[in-house]
């Protein structure tokens, strides 16, 4: 269980080390009040794209927010999820050599899935990995991300959230400053 909070710095030495120049982000204040919505400049080469849904509190998506998980029989979930117990099936799992085929069941489907293979579990995997910026917060600290693994007991969620439109902007920015090619798209 964890939850933490990542920033963007501003600073008048540049964009190194995940800062923020007060002139981009008062450029990106003014835009978002004249326009109503976050400035997003796209990267020149765009490899792949993070979806802001405004729907689901800011929460960041690489892909479609609403996919779905695939059906998948026991053998394909436990190939692709836990390829170390399909030697012992009958004991870990409390199924057969001739159930493998079978559908597996949803609610390990989804658990597996969730953690995995979603939208904002492959969001928060990526945006983790990357240098953002140093996890601080003072008076030079605006915007935020939200990095949220499990909330609480029994709550095995995995994904990251944009606190508010700046942030939308920051984020774009700082993936830009890193070259990722990562556009943000905010819907």
């Amino acid at each position: 269980m964890s939850i933490s909070r990542r920033q963007f710095l501003l600073s008048t030495a540049g964009a190194v080390g995940g800062f923020i120049l007060p002139s981009f982000y008062h450029w990106a204040l003014e835009f978002l009040d004249q326009f109503g919505e976050p400035l997003l400049e796209a990267p020149k080469l765009i490899v792949d794209e993070l979806i802001i849904c405004s729907e689901r509190e800011g929460e960041l998506n690489l892909g479609d927010p609403w996919e779905q998980p695939p059906e998948m029989s026991w053998r394909e979930l436990l190939t692709r999820y836990k390829p170390e117990t399909l030697d012992n099936v009958e004991d870990d799992w409390e199924i057969t050599e001739s159930q493998l085929d079978d559908q597996a069941d949803w609610d390990w489907v989804i658990y597996f899935w969730c953690r995995s293979d979603s939208p904002n579990a492959r969001a928060y995997r990526l945006l983790d990995s990357l240098d953002l910026g140093p996890v601080l917060t003072g008076q030079k600290a605006v915007g935020g991300l939200v990095f949220t693994d499990g909330p609480c007991p029994g709550n095995d969620y995995l994904g990251v959230a944009v606190e508010d439109e700046i942030s939308a902007s920051l984020l774009q920015k700082r993936l830009s400053d890193l070259n990722t090619g990562i556009k943000v798209k905010y819907t």
